[in-house]
């Protein structure tokens, strides 16, 4: 594990203090907690975008996020992003993501 050195505000520390006795653990873990969420949404945000510009395919944000594909396409429509691709365009995805 790498050690990371940050500044945060006191209003932040106070919040990941008031966490970690909740969750009674320590206000690093609680950081590394809320980095790893923060990733993972950042993350998610640029794919969704890839997705709604069609630079990027249902199948590659999802692999970017870490998901399963039909988790993703979940997440497509929880951000109302419509569905980015035609029919003939899904079926070269399918036959892409198998090897065919």
């Amino acid at each position: 594990m790498k050690t990371l050195s940050v500044r945060i505000d006191e209003k932040e520390d106070e919040e990941l203090e008031n966490i970690a006795k909740k969750l009674k653990t320590d206000k690093s873990n609680v950081a590394r907690q809320a980095l790893e969420l923060g990733i993972k949404e950042l993350k998610r945000k640029e794919a969704l975008e890839k997705v709604r510009t069609k630079e990027w395919t249902v199948w590659k944000a999802a692999e970017y996020c870490d998901e399963s594909y039909r988790s993703f396409l979940h997440i497509l429509r929880e951000a109302n992003v419509p569905f980015p691709i035609s029919t003939q365009e899904l079926e070269r995805e399918i036959n892409e993501s198998s090897g065919k």
